[in-house]
């Protein structure tokens, strides 16, 4: 079994529009995907609401997320919004993008509490402040591409993000990396800690597949990154 934990559906690109992404789904043997949709020039509230609605045109392949800017004032209510009335399953934060202080994202994290979804980040460059929300709440924190943003490749930012991980609420998501970084957190923090993403359209699904393959671990190993601890997460 494959889900793809990190996946931006939505045209543009044509690639992206659900329908065609479920026809790769099916072509590569991808059972399930994370799906969110950030559109930059119309508010989160319409990404959501525009998740909710593929999510229920296909619900046998898509889990959706939704994707808030913290500092907004409607945040909150966003969130209660998409996992109440929309049925989503978690939150996606973008921290490079909307640097937020802590006090708004204890808001963030008190909802994903009480309604046990985890949230999904791409961090900025305040590790600490994602550490130390991480021994304040039990939230599931799925730490987008090792940590390292897209193709970056910063091992110092790698090894911050492994830091993180050992807290046991932490997990790290391979997209956006290579072979040797993917291989180095495994070998820091185990596959237990580590979950399959693509960051689909920027990259084909089964090239980040192909790294989690060519890793010398057992085949158990494997199945837990390609699908059993992203289940766990989800309760799935």
């Amino acid at each position: 079994m494959l889900i793809d934990s990190h996946v931006h559906i939505g045209a543009p690109p044509k690639e992206a529009d659900p329908r065609n992404f479920v026809k790769l789904m099916k072509k590569s043997h991808i059972d399930k995907a994370v799906i969110f949709r950030y559109y930059y020039d119309k508010p989160t509230k319409f990404s959501n609401q525009y998740t909710s609605l593929v999510v229920k045109q296909y619900p046998k392949y898509f889990i959706g997320f939704a994707w808030v800017n913290p500092n907004d004032t409607t945040a909150e209510k966003e969130i209660e919004t998409s996992i109440l009335k929309w049925n989503l399953k978690g939150v996606k934060l973008h921290l490079e993008m909307h640097p937020t202080p802590t006090e708004k994202l204890q808001k963030i994290f008190n909802i994903a509490e009480k309604h046990n979804i985890p949230i999904c980040t791409h961090l900025g460059n305040d590790f600490d402040q994602i550490e130390s929300l991480s021994k304040e709440y039990k939230t599931k924190i799925i730490i987008a591409h090792l940590g390292t943003g897209v193709y970056c490749l910063d091992i110092n930012r790698l090894k911050k993000a492994i830091k993180l991980a050992k807290n046991k609420n932490v997990y790290l998501e391979t997209s956006g990396n290579t072979y040797p970084l993917v291989d180095y957190a495994i070998k820091e923090i185990g596959s237990k800690k580590i979950v399959l993403g693509s960051d689909f359209p920027h990259e084909h699904p089964l090239i980040s597949v192909k790294i989690i393959e060519l890793l010398n671990i057992s085949n158990q190993d494997k199945e837990l990154i390609l699908h059993k601890n992203i289940s766990k997460i989800l309760e799935i």
